[in-house]
């Protein structure tokens, strides 16, 4: 006699962290410590560009990023997360995006973990910490409230294994069950386009478990079956259970991020805010929210936008100056077909994490297409702002963002470092520049790193400052040249 099929088996799951807090404060460098890579030392400028998750100790963590662009990718990973971590810089205490992101935790129901970190410098001020947080309504234990406290070391690794400890003890505390059969929901973290593997997405599996050759559904689309699945490290995995974060391959569709996949239609109303849509925007079918105001003043700066993932573009878009005009805004490489619409519509291409390859420099050269390229979201936005807030007529021609002379040369593997004394400006990691003998121009590159004694850093812009600047390629640089970063 067959058994009659009951309720799905509950069993506890691993807790689902989401790590918040102000740029800065050391978020990328716990988890770091607590995962034992390095994963903070190739990230540009030090701040975390994308949203990453990490199953370590039995523990889900989400690493979202710091910077105030990201301020909706920052709450999708607090409204994800089953407890969130409060990071916040002993020595700096409450800021801005602290605050931020105390709202975002409240908002999203999430346990909060105060973690205190650079505890070991002789400027922390732990007491002032916790009586900033209790003037944002946060007390913490000790201090008037019930919300624990870690104090830790990200740096030396202070402190880590007891914040370990009290994780899984709120973990246990909140009773966090999970039914392998249920039917499954995943939470899309984040999506991008890859040469190699297509479309993309990093999920988070919240209920039943995610299998090869599952079809997946957002909403009453589907969107994938599931053809290839990877873990934080890359080794190919056959199934994912209980809060695990799996990179996942067989895409027709990008999912939006936040959304959540199922292996069935399901039928919900679409919330209210403007989401990133699947296909690349085009001047047809940008959302309201995005279209040009006819009635504003001035002259608008018309620009293509290329960047690396959809939570990249959200940010980014989110935060543009509202002088700029976006023709098209979408993922992936700086393309041909990029550079003949900005030319077309007379926009300059801008683009975050993503390349241009030679032939279509080459093009953009001459089309006299200007495009630029960053890797640091606020340098980005930085620039347009100054761009458009003047109006400048700059955008056609080269302009100079720093000048160094050359006053030594260095071995460096099988390259040389020249080693550089700024005149004016500032010289960056990634800026374009052109090496000036007298007033011939011998060679153009981008600075690859920039170093201050033995220490990498993003840029120098303090006149006078020496530092060591190594080039992407060979250049026969000499004493006295003149390195000259500008615009592309």
């Amino acid at each position: 006699m067959k058994k009659k099929k009951t309720e799905a088996q509950t069993l506890l799951r691993p807790p689902i962290v989401a790590v918040l807090g102000h740029v800065d404060h050391g978020k990328t460098t716990l988890l770091d410590t607590i995962r034992k890579t390095h994963v903070a030392a190739h990230e540009y400028g030090g701040i975390t560009q994308h949203i990453g998750a990490y199953q370590i100790h039995n523990i889900t963590f989400i690493d979202t990023p710091g910077h105030e662009a990201f301020a909706k990718m920052r709450s999708r990973g607090a409204h994800v997360a089953d407890i969130a971590l409060l990071v916040v810089a002993a020595d700096d205490s409450v800021m801005p995006q602290t605050k931020e992101s105390i709202e975002q935790i409240k908002a999203s129901g999430a346990s909060m973990i105060v973690v205190m970190n650079k505890i070991d410098l002789p400027t922390a001020m732990p007491d002032k910490v916790k009586s900033d947080l209790a003037k944002n309504g946060v007390q913490v234990e000790g201090f008037g409230g019930d919300i624990p406290v870690a104090l830790v070391s990200a740096k030396t690794g202070k402190g880590v294994p007891e914040l370990l400890e009290l994780i899984s003890l709120v973990a246990q505390m909140k009773g966090l069950d999970f039914a392998p059969e249920a039917p499954l929901e995943a939470v899309v973290i984040e999506t991008r386009l890859d040469k190699g593997k297509g479309m993309v997405a990093t999920v988070i599996v919240k209920k039943g478990t995610l299998k090869f050759g599952t079809l997946l559904f957002e909403g009453a689309k589907q969107v994938a079956r599931v053809r290839a699945m990877f873990d934080e490290y890359g080794k190919a995995v056959a199934q994912a259970g209980p809060a695990r974060p799996v990179e996942v391959l067989g895409f027709t569709t990008l999912p939006v991020v936040g959304s959540v996949l199922r292996t069935d239609i399901y039928l919900e109303q679409k919330p209210q805010e403007a989401v990133v849509q699947n296909a690349p925007f085009t001047a047809e079918n940008l959302p309201d929210w995005l279209k040009p105001v006819a009635e504003q003043e001035g002259r608008k700066l018309t620009v293509i936008l290329k960047v690396d993932t959809a939570g990249s573009l959200e940010a980014i878009i989110a935060a543009l100056p509202k002088q700029i005009e976006l023709v098209t805004a979408g993922i992936g490489d700086i393309n041909e077909a990029d550079v003949l619409t900005a030319k077309s519509a007379k926009a300059i291409i801008v683009g975050f994490n993503v390349k241009c390859s030679p032939s279509v420099e080459k093009l953009a050269i001459a089309e006299k297409v200007v495009f630029r390229i960053y890797s640091i979201i606020y340098e980005l936005l930085d620039e347009l702002t100054e761009v458009v807030s003047g109006l400048k007529e700059v955008l056609a021609v080269e302009r100079e963002l720093g000048t160094g002379t050359v006053i030594a040369e260095f071995p460096f593997e099988k390259s040389r470092i020249a080693g550089t004394k700024l005149v004016s400006g500032r010289l960056a990691r990634g800026d374009t520049v052109k090496i000036m003998r007298a007033e011939a121009e011998i060679a153009r590159a981008r600075i690859k790193s920039v170093r201050r004694g033995k220490e990498d850093t993003t840029k120098v812009d303090k006149v006078g400052v020496e530092c060591g600047i190594l080039f992407d390629k060979k250049v026969d640089f000499a004493l006295q040249d003149a390195i000259i970063a500008i615009t592309t």
